[in-house]
């Protein structure tokens, strides 16, 4: 991955960009985060943040699935039922 910064912070880490995913405040601040990390990472943005939403719980998996238009890469937009 290319550098990425976001608000004064260099993402490196999977770690690093769940805490930006999750700083954002509004649906418009998320996809302007996508646009940045799309430029960037390419294909590859969307299934990271889709995936890392599924670390979440179901209400912060939806908003992020919802607010950055991703889905998870196996589960789509949809939070698994645990048995």
């Amino acid at each position: 991955m290319s550098e990425f910064i976001w608000k004064d912070k260099e993402i490196e880490t999977f770690g690093d960009l769940a805490s930006a995913v999750v700083s954002c405040k509004t649906r418009e601040e998320a996809q302007e985060f996508m646009a940045v990390y799309r430029a960037i990472d390419g294909e590859n943005a969307d299934g990271n943040v889709g995936y890392l939403a599924g670390y979440y719980d179901r209400e912060t998996a939806q908003k992020i699935w919802d607010w950055f238009g991703t889905e998870h890469p196996i589960f789509g937009a949809t939070y698994p039922e645990v048995n």
